[in-house]
């Protein structure tokens, strides 16, 4: 919790206050309030674990004990202030480490089913994998790293966020790389858990599936409290990972395949090379369906798919690879495109039942809002959530402070309204009504 590292830095401050105030006097004030705060700190060590900004409020309250100690014994006063100033500027700073980096806490699933998860490497045989270059491997196949949430049959042990132990430091590292960021910030995934069992037995019946790809450079793993509300309500997950385009894609043959996409500062080849990857996303998500359809997929969750029912979704990037998926594959019954610009050739009403989230924490775009337009139609409505940031429709907005130019007000609410939104669109393709604008206008602004 940050307010409670918060609470600890205050008390740390507290306690300085009172050792340097009461320094001539008794030592039960200090030791009183000394004592509230190491409770709290012990607290703290018991929810959270070992996170860094916990142990570096331990560390701070050893100089807090060592300031008390020394102001208390009449020695060099003037450097003991100046001493204890510094800590307290310290402290300062740690409280804005908790706030700004707060523990990742998933939020309990709303819906009746229980939850499930487990990962697997898929093996496509008719392409090989390409990177920004649209280079084929010389093998001709290509891998496709997929994580399925689905309803399960029975609960067990929460799952750990990133679920492979083996890549949690790489794929850390590359989020880091590719947002900019020191790996530290990404620090609260190593260590959060899920509402989701590994590997449970499914759920009996037969469930729509949803495919989902994440932005660019990102990675699947950030969808998991949107894929673990849309599971809890009967929704089968496939979350997909894109080698060479995705941070850390795993491989089949164990290795991992870095992002290639970088911006070069010359538009027209970045516009190309994004239109391209969202092509190969298309591609990947209907290999997908592919596996499924054949009852190929080699994960028991998915011999419970409902075939008739294939919808696609994506953040980002991975919106444009839904849209492009679905205007390409014709079992794709449904889509949802959350904050990303389309890139089809083809811009036209898909057909389907479609949604298109649109953060309402940003920056004016009219290229983007005209790319959307040309999708919009009798049965495709464009929601725009205030207070969500772009990043906010996933699980940055519960890694980071909720800043409007980041996550949003609201950020920490985004991927729920997102799972809102989604779970609209399923009823639509489920009931073959058209989508309930009514709904999604308790969500957002719709049009």
């Amino acid at each position: 919790m940050p307010w409670l590292d918060i609470a600890v830095a205050a008390g740390l401050v507290a306690t300085l206050i009172t050792g340097f105030a009461t320094r001539k006097r008794s030592l039960l004030p200090v030791a009183a309030v000394g004592i509230m705060t190491l409770a709290g700190l012990g607290v703290a060590f018991w929810m959270e674990g070992t996170r860094w900004q916990v142990i570096a409020l331990a560390v701070a309250g050893l100089f807090v004990a060592g300031a008390v100690a020394w102001a208390r014994s009449g020695r060099l006063t003037v450097l003991s202030r100046v001493g204890g100033t510094a800590v307290v500027v310290a402290i300062a700073i740690l409280a804005g480490a908790a706030w700004g980096l707060p523990p990742v806490h998933v939020p309990a699933p709303s819906g009746p089913q229980t939850v499930s998860v487990t990962t697997t490497v898929w093996v496509d045989d008719s392409r090989g994998s390409r990177g920004e270059d649209g280079a084929e491997a010389a093998d001709g196949t290509r891998s496709i790293p997929a994580t399925v949430w689905y309803p399960a049959s029975a609960s067990g042990d929460a799952a750990a966020y990133l679920a492979d132990r083996d890549r949690v430091d790489g794929l850390t590292e590359a989020l880091a790389a590719q947002y900019g960021m020191p790996a530290l910030v990404f620090d609260g995934l190593a260590r959060a858990r899920t509402n989701a069992s590994a590997d449970a037995a499914p759920a009996e019946g037969r469930f729509p599936v949803v495919i989902a790809s994440p932005g660019s450079g990102s990675t699947r793993w950030l969808m998991t409290s949107w894929a673990e509300e849309l599971a809890s309500h009967g929704v089968i997950v496939v979350g997909i990972d894109h080698p060479y385009d995705s941070a850390g894609a795993e491989l089949a043959d164990g290795s991992t395949a870095e992002s290639e996409l970088v911006a070069t500062g010359d538009d027209e080849r970045d516009q190309a090379a994004a239109d391209l990857s969202a092509t190969i996303r298309a591609d990947d998500i209907s290999a997908v369906i592919d596996l499924v359809d054949r009852g190929e997929s080699g994960v028991p969750a998915l011999d419970h798919a409902d075939t008739s029912h294939f919808i696609a979704a994506g953040h980002s990037l991975g919106g444009a690879a839904a849209v492009e998926a679905a205007r390409l594959d014709e079992r794709i019954r449904g889509v949802i495109d959350i904050d990303g610009m389309p890139r089809s050739a083809d811009a036209s009403p898909l057909g389907v039942p479609a949604i298109f989230l649109v953060a309402g924490d940003a920056d004016a775009n009219p290229e983007y809002d005209a790319a959307v337009q040309k999708f919009l139609g009798d049965d495709a409505v464009r929601v725009t959530l205030g207070g969500v940031a772009h990043l906010g429709f996933v699980d940055a907005g519960l890694l980071l402070a909720p800043v409007p130019t980041i996550t949003g007000v609201r950020g920490p609410d985004g991927p729920r309204l997102a799972a809102d939104a989604t779970l609209i669109l399923v009823d639509a393709v489920t009931s073959g009504e058209v989508v309930d604008r009514e709904a999604l206008g308790r969500i957002g602004t719709a049009d």
